[in-house]
């Protein structure tokens, strides 16, 4: 009889030992669960990736834990949100930025550098098709023009003017993203194998003293 219940307390030990196993790896489960709908969230800082990008907007997010206020200061910088800053550095191979914290009276610093690379290739686009496209011309002058850059997980900013060419005549300038009301009556008149260079993108981020390689041509086709 003891025998038996020593057996039956062991068994009853070992059916909760694995329950509790269960419900701990049901939990790690759901911490984990790469559909965002749980409240876990990490914080993930590579310090070998300080690369900014010269003469695009390269976002960031700068915090100090823990104060009151902070100021974020350095070259090229802006701020457009809370904590949401963007840098589009100029000249030079680095760039630093300072952030102040300011908690109870105290004021904490701290310095970071980046280092400046520039673009080796990017590409006039539409769709993110670049080179050589076939379109309508109906889609064609429905598109929106902007740069592309393969592998560049960056947003880039705005077009704020391209120029255009259809077949051989001479290259006629369109401001903004999208072609304006003369262009798209253009376009809309053009027929299958006719062709629309576009080339020259400024962006809204550009200035005369930015080192941005030019952006390599786009050819659209008629279909």
């Amino acid at each position: 009889m003891k025998r038996s219940l020593k057996q039956f307390s062991f068994m009853r030990k070992a059916l909760l030992l694995i329950i509790l196993i269960c419900c701990i790896q049901c939990t790690i489960g759901q911490s984990v669960k790469p559909d965002g709908k749980t409240e876990v969230k990490s914080i993930i800082e590579n310090k070998m990736l300080n690369i900014v990008y010269r003469g695009i907007r390269n976002r960031l997010t700068i915090y100090m834990p823990n104060m009151d206020s902070i100021k974020v200061t350095g070259r090229d910088i802006h701020k457009v949100g809370e904590n949401e800053y963007y840098i589009a550095p100029t000249l030079g191979l680095t760039t630093e930025i300072l952030v102040t914290g300011y908690h109870n009276g105290k004021q904490f610093t701290d310095r970071r550098e980046f280092r400046i690379l520039n673009i080796q290739k990017s590409y006039v686009s539409i769709h993110e098709d670049y080179g050589n496209v076939r379109l309508s011309k109906e889609e064609l002058a429905a598109s929106k023009i902007k740069i592309h850059i393969p592998q560049l997980v960056i947003a880039l900013s705005e077009v704020e003017s391209f120029e255009y060419k259809i077949n051989k005549h001479d290259w006629i300038i369109n401001e903004g993203a999208e072609f304006g009301h003369f262009a798209k009556e253009q376009i809309l008149n053009l027929t299958k194998g006719d062709s629309v260079v576009i080339d020259k993108i400024k962006l809204v981020t550009d200035q005369p003293n930015i080192d941005r390689k030019k952006s390599i041509e786009l050819k659209v086709y008629i279909k």
